[in-house]
């Protein structure tokens, strides 16, 4: 008897079966609205860490209900879709609970893209990187580099996947801004991003006499 279950434990891990994740995890994520971090696409219903560029696009800032938890995945509802994310790929780098943690996040992401000069706020809303933009900028359009190839973000260069077999990198300067964008898939028109024009100097009051 005790073969039998062992083997049946074992059967079901090969078959990928969901783990029991423990009801307190999943009611920390289904107690409150948390929103998309970034844009994302995905594949019909599906969304992996490999961070497919290809696909329908889901805005950042979208509301986003949990509705269940596997051991390395997660059913979401937002945009009117119900979605599985899974973290297939960066499971060496990351727990899965952390790589849900910036996915889903807390706070919406669209008020801090409105602080943003308005050049990057439509390559942010058209889902492209550009010259010029900061890390934080090419997250909020491209999502977050898969974590198996782009193991720390303070890293000079990030690759990125179009689709299942192509990839393409964004580089980083000293300053931690895009110098350049590599591959003929990446998102991109390589035209720099203006600096923001530096604020007008308010003119000093005159003292009166």
């Amino acid at each position: 008897m005790l073969k039998r279950i062992v083997g049946a434990v074992i059967l079901s891990g090969l078959l990928g079966c969901p783990a029991t994740v423990p009801p307190e995890v999943l009611q920390k994520y289904q107690s409150k609205t948390l929103y998309t971090c970034c844009n994302i696409h995905h594949e019909k219903n599906d969304i992996n860490d490999a961070n497919y560029y290809v696909g329908t696009l889901l805005p950042l800032g979208t509301p986003a209900q949990v509705q269940g938890l596997g051991n390395r995945s997660a059913t979401f509802s937002a945009g009117g879709t119900t979605l599985t994310l899974t973290q297939s790929y960066g499971t060496a780098q990351e727990s899965f609970e952390v790589y849900l943690d910036k996915i889903l996040v807390s706070e919406d992401p669209k008020a801090k893209v409105a602080t943003y000069p308005q050049a990057v706020q439509d390559a942010i809303r058209d889902a492209r990187v550009e010259k010029g933009m900061t890390r934080d900028q090419v997250i909020l359009s491209l999502g977050y580099p898969p974590t198996h190839k782009t193991a720390s973000l303070n890293d000079r260069l990030w690759t990125y996947w179009y689709n299942r077999y192509v990839t393409f990198q964004v580089a980083f300067d000293e300053a931690g801004k895009v110098s350049n964008v590599v591959g003929g898939s990446a998102p991109t028109t390589n035209v720099p991003i203006p600096d923001a024009p530096a604020p007008r100097a308010t003119p000093a009051t005159k003292k009166r006499r």
